[in-house]
């Protein structure tokens, strides 16, 4: 009797993992289409302001290296937005299953790479900040190292904020499932989410950008009302023009992040919090959020090559294979030395 029973719970067990990986055909509407020419062209986009920034390596500098680390992000992102064939049936009992449905099914990855592109967008607004309305304390705190493990912060934070994708995603019933412990769990975690992911640096960054051009207008008006003939202060004011240049830029990036994931943010809290019903996800507004949100992957690109003729310069001269440049593209050299602020604060 003991034998027979073994048997069949081997039976059983061997029926369960017999189940094969089962994938479903490629659809192609105009949602996964749009998708996918998104991809391509963040990944085609972002590829190319990393290699424009490679090429200018000579230089150490805070702001180059954080649009990097966005560039990096944002490329990330568009990589793991390109279509693929979604899973039917999986074997639930194997390891490999539940490493799908944690990892691969919720595109974790591809979510840790969007807060970690917002996180740093935001680091990038406050690093604007310091270096123009603090420029000596700027210049002896800031360096190549404490950027880069700023840069480290940021992604340690990214994964830290998506880890619950890990707990609430497995694989049970032959497929992949998410489901929280409880109603009101899934009501703090998605208004967590949209606090810690969008609104808390939305707020950061549009206040570090507003003080920030508060100060240079002030700046500006004090050189005017100094020498305007002089030398020096026409020096001064072209530092000014050049550092409003690059925060108009920064201001342009803000206002597309929130015009692209603000509106898919406030569907997916109101899902969560239960003020929309479950039927609109999947439906044609959802697809078309979605694809906004992620129109944000490329549109950084566009901007640096409209608005930024320092890149269009340097993205010609990579072309030209001219690397001689050692001037930082979208801000100033860190320098080791405070005793050289003085003589490198008008660089900032």
């Amino acid at each position: 009797m003991e034998e027979d029973t073994a048997q069949t719970t081997n039976s059983q067990a061997s029926v369960a993992t017999a189940v094969p990986w089962v994938w479903l055909p490629m659809d192609w509407p105009w949602w996964v289409i749009v998708k996918l020419f998104s991809a391509i062209l963040g990944v085609c986009g972002n590829l190319l302001v990393m290699l424009v920034l490679f090429n200018k390596r000579g230089a150490r500098r805070s702001t180059d290296t954080l649009i990097g680390a966005l560039a990096f992000a944002d490329l990330l992102t568009s990589v793991f937005l390109i279509p693929h064939p979604q899973i039917a049936t999986l074997p639930s009992d194997t390891w490999l299953a539940q490493v799908y449905c944690r990892l691969i099914y919720p595109s974790l990855i591809m979510w840790v790479a969007v807060v970690a592109s917002v996180f740093t967008l935001t680091a990038i607004s406050l690093e604007r900040y310091l270096a123009i309305a603090h420029p000596f304390f700027f210049l002896r705190n800031v360096n190549p190292a404490r950027t880069s493990m700023c840069i480290f912060i940021i992604w340690v934070a990214a994964i830290a904020t998506n880890s619950y994708q890990v707990v609430v995603g497995y694989a049970a019933g032959n497929t992949c499932v998410i489901m929280f412990s409880s109603q009101s769990a899934r009501f703090a975690i998605g208004l967590s989410v949209f606090i810690v992911q969008f609104v808390l640096p939305m707020m950061v960054m549009i206040l570090a950008q507003i003080m920030t051009a508060v100060f240079l207008h002030r700046q500006s008006l004090q050189f005017q009302e100094g020498n305007s003939n002089s030398d020096r202060s026409n020096a001064n004011m072209n530092h000014v023009v050049a550092r409003k240049r690059v925060i108009q830029m920064l201001f342009l990036v803000t206002t597309v992040f929130v015009l692209c994931w603000g509106p898919d943010q406030i569907f997916f809290l109101m899902l969560n919090l239960r003020l929309l019903n479950v039927s609109f996800r999947y439906g044609v507004l959802h697809r078309s959020l979605v694809v906004l949100a992620f129109a944000n992957s490329w549109a950084n690109v566009f901007i640096y090559t409209i608005r930024y003729p320092q890149f269009r310069q340097a993205m010609c001269d990579m072309f030209r294979g001219d690397s001689n440049s050692k001037a930082a593209l979208f801000g100033e050299v860190t320098a080791k030395d405070p005793r050289r602020s003085t003589r490198s604060s008008s660089n900032v």
